[in-house]
């Protein structure tokens, strides 16, 4: 009976330790909650990525490559531990999935802004370099030979569909159950401003613009991809988007189509650091913005996403903002509607309308790297009793007052002002009221004791439909 105990207890044993090899590289089969543009498809020995926007199959495996699958266009063995990264997106999802020691390579080392990096053992990716790595994360699926993998860099999907591609980052070290967990957090909290926002009595106008130059040639345009439109909708703002222009050189018909905004939200690649105000408004041929009567020029709301750098200057924001869409939404409800909630701390939205650039270099005060903020969500409570911000929109906090050097002085927005307009009109117009009516009660008791004394001393007297007059 001893020796059958033992040689149970033994292979209970085994079995657990085979358990855990097994629990290793297991397949967890989880849900996709929006259309990101790819799909997970799970196999007792493998599992299949797609690529549906670039057409593109993976197929993962654990042990050995399987024999007979059919339209896999690349392999690769998972867990991966080492991770070459050409997009700064990829760096954020494996920051936020705990992976960041995978991270091993990169094509510009020096443009990651992720602080808790070891950048003595981020190698460049060249052509060398390529081999010490499992996969490389990067713009398409054939930079790097069998070895690339593409994330999605554009515009084109929503925030969450774009936040969604953790879960396809997490296959690749078999981690789909934290990724799922973490999504639906993200997704949740999303969703939840989004519709707090939807009851806004009066809601503000605001685009996404940008300056370029092709070859000599300015262009200037709104953006309306599904990104920027969806966050401007999940802040309670409106747009005319159709007023995005055919002839995107034509100036005088892009400040026309942006002249209703409270608020304009810029990507133009600006250089001149610390003079990048002055640098937008000659870009967009503003020469004399606060005698424009423009609503968002005269109340400064011009605002950028690269407030948080890196110590270089690099932004953040596509390293870490695309994988946290709720966090981006409540900076950019923080701006538009600021008495939402007073004690957000916005991370990267940039007030480019003062006269101080106000960027934020991320450090060990702001990012704590054994407790991320990346990869924790504060859940949001649904409400449906904001209607807005009503004629406060300034933010005192973050808009200094700066009035010796700008004529505008006021940080607040265009409906703001005419508001307050409105009100003071009103209460002149009560004051008025009520001065005038003391005059007139004053003349009809003066009348009145005329009156009766013209009866007193034997003058003409008044009847008693006249007297009503003066009652």
């Amino acid at each position: 009976m001893r020796f059958s105990a033992l040689a149970l207890s033994t292979a209970v044993a085994l079995v657990g330790n085979l358990g855990i090899a097994l629990g290793d590289c297991s397949f967890d089969e989880i849900s996709l909650q929006t259309t990101p543009g790819f799909t997970i498809t799970i196999d007792k020995e493998y599992k299949i990525l797609e690529d549906t926007i670039a057409k593109v199959k993976y197929g993962l495996y654990c042990d050995s490559q399987p024999k007979g699958v059919d339209g896999v266009d690349k392999w690769f063995k998972v867990p991966v531990s080492s991770v070459g990264v050409r997009v700064p997106i990829a760096s954020g999802f494996l920051e936020a999935l705990g992976h960041r020691d995978a991270l091993t390579a990169a094509d510009s080392p020096g443009n990651l802004t992720n602080i808790c990096l070891d950048a003595s053992k981020i190698k460049s990716l060249d052509s060398d370099e390529q081999a010490n790595v499992d996969v490389v994360f990067s713009t398409d699926a054939a930079s790097d030979g069998d070895k690339s993998v593409r994330l999605p860099t554009d515009d084109s999907l929503s925030p969450l569909q774009k936040a969604e591609w953790i879960k396809f980052v997490a296959a690749f070290f078999n981690d789909e159950k934290s990724s799922d967990s973490l999504f639906s957090s993200i997704s949740d909290a999303y969703n939840c401003h989004w519709s707090n926002l939807q009851n806004v009595a009066h809601q503000p106008h605001a685009y996404w613009i940008q300056y370029a130059d092709n070859n000599g040639k300015p262009s200037y345009n709104i953006i309306d991809s599904s990104y920027q439109k969806s966050l401007l909708a999940g802040a309670g703002a409106t747009n005319d988007t159709s007023k995005a222009l055919d002839d995107s050189s034509d100036l005088t018909k892009f400040q026309n189509a942006i002249k209703d905004a409270d608020f304009v939200i810029d990507q133009t690649n600006l250089t001149e650091y610390g003079k990048r105000a002055t640098e937008w408004y000659s870009k967009f041929g503003y020469s004399d913005p606060q005698n424009s009567g423009v609503s968002f020029l005269l109340s400064r709301n011009i605002w950028r996403t690269d407030k948080y750098t890196s110590k270089s200057g690099v932004s953040n924001f596509p390293e870490f903002g695309y994988v946290r869409p709720d966090l981006v939404l409540q900076d950019i409800i923080s701006v538009i509607e600021p008495t939402y909630d007073p004690g957000h701390t916005r991370r990267w939205m940039l007030w480019l309308g003062g006269t101080n650039e106000d960027t934020v270099a991320i450090d060990a005060d702001n990012y704590d790297c054994s407790s991320p903020w990346i990869s924790s969500v504060t859940k949001c409570t649904a409400r449906s009793d904001f209607t807005g911000s009503g004629p406060d929109t300034s933010d005192s906090s973050e808009k200094p007052d700066d009035s010796d050097k700008d004529n505008s002085g006021s940080g607040s927005s265009g409906r703001t002002g005419k508001i307050v307009g409105g009100v003071v009109g009103a209460f002149v117009f009560v004051v008025l009221g009520i001065v005038g009516l003391h005059y007139f009660n004053r003349h009809r008791r003066n009348a009145r004791i005329q009156a009766l004394r013209q009866s007193d001393f034997g003058g003409e007297g008044i009847n008693l439909h006249d007297a009503r007059r003066f009652s």
